[in-house]
């Protein structure tokens, strides 16, 4: 039940599950508990997501998986200079579902708005195997910084609406934040889904609320650059894009989106994300007719 949301499974809570299950691989493989990791100076180390990849069938989305079901990964992990942590989640028996989390080890050098780099001095490397290169996923997130996105549009995409639009999301020091002080990696996608609704729920022709209700994510590359003070608030920039496809279910919204996170406190840019999402669409419905107009309007 913790794991559900609007709309059956929560992306939000499945990060939360996955991160949980990364820290515990690393403290077995690893031998020793994540509060004692430390640098050669003693300085307590967090083994921070940097970059978080989901891919599943565009058919379904996460959504597909509801109420009592169970889902079971096989999951690995890498490290490359004893610094940078790379692995994959994939779904047990439904290869389609892959969850890649890459990490870096960090301290807190002027709090959470000024994190280093730093190599752990009491983890055990042996048992966890070292890549020969450093992982993609750092490039990945480097190409994105420089484009502002991770994922193109697909053909036949139109946007919602001209340029970017902005919300603001006020940190919850109670609510977003973890252990560390740091706003948990997590919590980052429930701020973009707060975007998504509040900004489609206030366009001239807004998304219904039934559409809204209905997005399940079925892409998503992430890449974080920083993190906030719990005194701060975020600015979260968008774009959206959407096109009507077809599936064995019948027609649904599949939506194309890009969102940039900078800190008001300064205005640095602490992550840049992308994401496909799709809401089924019944015949005859009230959601149908609007995709049904809003196509009609938006097609030469």
């Amino acid at each position: 039940m913790p794991h559900l949301g609007r709309n059956n499974l929560s992306e939000c809570a499945l990060l939360r599950a996955i991160g949980h299950d990364r820290w515990r691989m690393i403290e077995q493989a690893g031998g020793v508990q994540s509060r004692h990791i430390r640098d050669e100076a003693g300085a307590r180390l967090y083994a921070t997501f940097f970059f978080i990849g989901i891919e599943e069938s565009p058919q379904s989305g996460l959504s597909s998986f509801g109420e009592n079901s169970i889902l079971s990964f096989d999951s690995d992990l890498h490290h490359y200079s004893r610094l940078y942590l790379d692995g994959r989640h994939t779904l047990r028996g439904q290869p389609q579902l892959v969850i890649r989390c890459s990490n870096v080890f960090i301290h807190q050098e002027l709090g959470p708005s000024k994190l280093s780099l730093a190599v752990p001095a009491n983890i055990d490397f042996s048992g966890i195997p070292e890549l020969s290169l450093p992982p993609d996923s750092l490039d990945l997130c480097r190409k994105a910084k420089a484009s502002g996105r991770f994922l193109d549009p697909e053909p036949g995409d139109i946007p919602l609406f001209e340029g970017e639009r902005e919300f603001c999301h006020q940190i919850d020091a109670d609510r977003d934040l973890n252990g560390a002080g740091l706003v948990y990696f997590a919590n980052f996608v429930s701020f973009l889904d707060s975007t998504e609704r509040h900004v489609l729920g206030t366009l001239i022709d807004p998304v219904p609320a039934s559409v809204l209700d209905a997005r399940s994510t079925y892409w998503r590359r992430i890449g974080y650059y920083g993190n906030a003070q719990s005194s701060d608030s975020l600015h979260i920039r968008i774009k959206a894009r959407m096109h009507i496809s077809a599936s064995q279910a019948g027609q649904m919204l599949d939506f194309g989106f890009d969102y940039r996170i900078a800190r008001r406190s300064d205005g640095k840019e602490i992550l840049i994300s992308s994401a496909r999402k799709v809401a089924p669409l019944e015949p005859g419905s009230p959601s149908c007719r609007w995709a049904e107009d809003w196509a009609a309007r938006n097609h030469d």
